[in-house]
């Protein structure tokens, strides 16, 4: 490894801690956030041959959070902090930043797992896909085509600058705000509500492993598709932590 390349790997791995500190750190500002056990199985899994550090939140009153890294690799370093609602009328809330060398990409995107869509929900999706549109400054970039693009009404990718950073990293907390904002707006969910609330994100983490996935499908060549499944239940998307006979 040239000095260079140990220069950016230091710096992207760096820029990876301050985004999932200061991403917990503004739900914190809102929410009781706390970190659950992970069994170490799962916490650490090499894909790819690049080690995937996993650790899962609770969010009281919202739902089940995922901070996923890879910061020791030579290119595709990652930071990924997804949130799947269970207690709200919510999308999923996904963002995945990657890291190669100077080059940076960014992916913020929301799954449409909500019950009905209510006057607050709509108005929270046309929110987040405003800011896409917003954000002209960075370069897009075109992700590739799959299944969910049906159930994915705001898919924002972009590919900053190596000197804007700072701006992406601006960029997530307003994605993160927007969404706090959103969840407040929302209804809570009881009875069959909470109950198909449930079966929707549990039904889109099976359907990822059994139709494919950009991702998955590298998690399911690395581990195989049932410990894929154990790690989507137990800590990515979390259905096994928030199943209704577990409250």
């Amino acid at each position: 490894m040239t000095n260079a390349e140990s220069s950016f790997r230091e710096e992207n791995a760096r820029r990876i801690d301050e985004r999932t500190e200061k991403g917990l750190t503004l739900l914190r500002e809102h929410y009781n956030v706390e970190e659950c056990a992970v069994d170490s199985m799962l916490s650490d899994v090499a894909v790819g041959g690049r080690p995937h550090h996993a650790r899962r939140y609770n969010i009281e009153g919202v739902g089940n959070l995922l901070v996923m890294t890879v910061k020791e690799a030579d290119e595709n370093q990652l930071s990924s902090f997804v949130i799947t609602p269970y207690s709200k009328n919510l999308p999923l809330f996904s963002t995945d930043y990657v890291y190669s060398g100077e080059k940076r990409y960014f992916l913020i995107e929301l799954y449409d797992l909500a019950v009905f869509h209510d006057e607050a929900y709509r108005a929270g999706v046309d929110a987040f896909a405003a800011l896409g549109k917003a954000w002209g400054d960075m370069e897009d970039f075109q992700t590739r085509p799959c299944w969910y693009e049906d159930i994915r009404p705001v898919c924002i990718a972009k590919k900053p600058k190596y000197d804007q950073d700072d701006l992406a990293l601006q960029r997530f907390l307003e994605a993160l705000s927007l969404f706090v904002s959103m969840e407040q707006a929302a209804a809570s969910l009881t009875g069959a509500d909470l109950k198909r609330k449930w079966e929707l994100s549990k039904g889109y983490s099976d359907r990822l492993i059994d139709e494919g996935g950009v991702s998955t499908d590298l998690w399911v060549a690395a581990i195989g598709p049932e410990n894929t499944r154990r790690f989507f239940d137990e800590v990515f998307f979390g259905p096994a932590c928030y199943a209704l006979d577990k409250s």
